[in-house]
């Protein structure tokens, strides 16, 4: 497949403000600015959510995997001062931004509190494209502990049987919490699922960036075109604990360090490099791009007032 030199590099912009972006958070965190009890690291998974948001137009829905893939929306069309707010509870809606929660103009529909319960809210919106008639697409992401909850079962029986235009995507970082997913699944392949549900399903290398792309690019065309559902297991790694302060026991010694050198980010810049595509002096110049635009949005969104309990549970009603 022949991707064009802008879209990689718009995927590789991407993927570095992603990890910075990581970063950045943890820093505002650790400063306790960001009035969130704990933070959920998503370094190394990142190269799943920007190489599907590549394949997404502003109006498709996408339900980004939990907490570790949300930072990426800024890929979908969330501003950097979006993303950082909603991490830090701040109240986006009145100082006149997005909410990452509910924005059905950027194609997010809300999120539920439980595992595997926001799988059905986009099923729905790819029933809701079905009656409209439109060509919009949803995706849905979520983890390898998640896939095994009924919601999510039911959701993809229910898009199978109305053929609905929505791609599964099945996250696999390897851990739910702190329960090895080779614990949970005895499926030497988990896309072989997909045959029960009567759709196609394939596993992907999570961390490839290109890899990933096409993968995505190939079931949300299926999907637009009337094709139906799909599955994709996109395989990656947990790189930090389940959020920081885990001790992370469970982790067989070594295994860390051996996913750390699948990192996305250095493996994506190395072939880009080898490609011609990329050099050392863009690379530098993208660095100091976005640590400017990431210092300038942190400072924007934590000068937000903190949303409250009332005005939230008000917001999410006259959204619904």
């Amino acid at each position: 497949m022949a991707i064009p030199k802008e879209k990689l590099l718009e995927m590789y912009r991407n993927l570095l403000t992603a990890r910075r972006l990581d970063a950045k958070l943890f820093e505002i965190y650790s400063a306790g600015d960001s009035r969130m009890p704990w933070i959920h690291r998503g370094a190394g998974e990142e190269a799943i959510p920007i190489a599907i948001c590549a394949n997404l137009r502003k109006d498709d829905y996408f339900q980004v995997e939990s907490v570790r893939g949300r930072p990426c929306l800024f890929a979908k069309g969330f501003t950097l001062t979006d993303v950082i707010a909603g991490e830090c509870a701040r109240d986006m809606i009145k100082a006149g931004g997005h909410s990452f929660y509910i924005c059905p103009e950027l194609g997010r529909l809300g999120q539920s509190g439980t595992v595997g319960y926001d799988v059905p809210i986009y099923t729905g919106g790819a029933i809701a494209a079905m009656f409209k008639k439109t060509d919009q697409v949803c995706v849905s992401t979520f983890g390898d502990g998640a896939a095994s909850t009924g919601p999510v079962h039911e959701s993809m029986v229910l898009a199978a049987a109305w053929n609905l235009p929505i791609v599964f995507v099945l996250q696999n970082n390897q851990y739910a919490i702190s329960t090895s997913a080779s614990r949970t699944y005895k499926a030497k392949d988990i896309s072989d699922r997909a045959k029960g549900y009567g759709f196609p399903g394939e596993t992907v290398d999570g961390n490839d960036v290109i890899a990933m792309y096409e993968a995505a690019k190939k079931y949300i065309d299926r999907a637009r075109s009337g094709g139906g559902p799909g599955l994709i297991v996109a395989e990656t790694y947990r790189l930090r604990g389940h959020s920081e302060g885990d001790t992370q026991i469970y982790r067989p010694k070594g295994e860390v360090e051996e996913w750390w050198k699948k990192d996305p980010l250095p493996r994506y810049q190395k072939r880009l490099m080898e490609m011609g595509i990329l050099t050392e002096n863009d690379i530098s110049k993208l660095e100091k791009e976005i640590k400017v635009e990431l210092d300038e949005a942190a400072k924007a969104a934590l000068a937000v007032p903190s949303r409250s309990y009332e005005d939230h549970a008000k917001t999410v009603t006259a959204e619904l």
